[in-house]
């Protein structure tokens, strides 16, 4: 599914678990981790950008 608003694709860190993931960053800044939504298996919602 191709999400209109995507900014660029980056690697992201999860502030909970530390697993890294592929995400889209979309305009507004929310973070889409690619094939898993936007939460981390350990449930967290918060990520940080580091490639």
């Amino acid at each position: 599914m191709k999400r209109a608003n995507v900014q660029r694709k980056t690697a992201v860190r999860c502030d909970d678990c530390q697993a890294i993931f592929t995400a889209e960053i979309e305009n507004d800044g929310d973070v889409f981790l690619i094939g898993m939504g936007d939460r981390c298996g350990c449930g967290g919602t918060e990520f940080r950008s580091f490639a």
